[in-house]
């Protein structure tokens, strides 16, 4: 067994320890971890009555909008009755989005710790480049050097938690639309 884990572990020292390996590894474990928690999501919430409450949430907003806007009395009135009852669901919304994180989270924090210390010089400080973006954002951003990562001969270095954070910020809405997840607000 120990045998194993020992060829894994070589393997991955080998082919995605450095870019572009370390990039595509981080982007399947960034599209799968979102895939997990998006199906994770469809399984224990209501998607649609979700989407419902978002469209009373989005009406109540325009009227409340018209009557500060005309300051109609009979229309302020409406919305004052009805915010209890928008805060109520707004809540209701929130706990649901909420229920899959809880199963989820521990691991995912685990999982991407154990990921960011592979991606570590053997100091243990020093952080490696996993991906390298073909454009200078050290010119355009000069805070960015030793922030998120660092100038190379390439382009720009990123380190692990700031691609996999790109990489994840980018996917994750396509994920969530494809997957049914998300909550519209048309």
């Amino acid at each position: 067994m120990q045998d194993i884990f020992a060829a894994m572990y070589n393997w991955m020292l080998v082919n995605v320890s450095s870019p572009p390996g370390s990039a595509v590894f981080v982007l399947i474990v960034s599209v799968s971890i979102s895939t997990i928690s998006n199906m994770a999501m469809r399984r224990f919430t209501d998607m649609r009555r979700l989407n419902r409450y978002q469209t009373e949430i989005k009406q109540y907003r325009e009227m409340e909008q018209q009557a500060k806007k005309t300051g109609n009395e009979k229309l302020l009135r409406k919305v004052r009755r009805r915010k209890s009852y928008v805060d109520r669901i707004q809540r209701e919304m929130l706990t649901a989005r909420c229920k899959p994180m809880m199963f989820f989270f521990i691991p995912f924090i685990l999982l991407f710790n154990v990921l960011r210390t592979f991606y570590l010089e053997a100091d243990g400080i020093t952080q490696t480049i996993v991906a390298i973006l073909p454009f200078n954002a050290n010119k355009l951003l000069p805070f960015l050097e030793g922030f998120i990562g660092v100038q190379t001969a390439a382009g720009f270095g990123l380190w692990f938690w700031p691609f996999y954070f790109l990489v994840g910020l980018g996917l994750g809405q396509i994920l969530q639309r494809i997957q049914g997840v998300q909550i519209m607000t048309t």
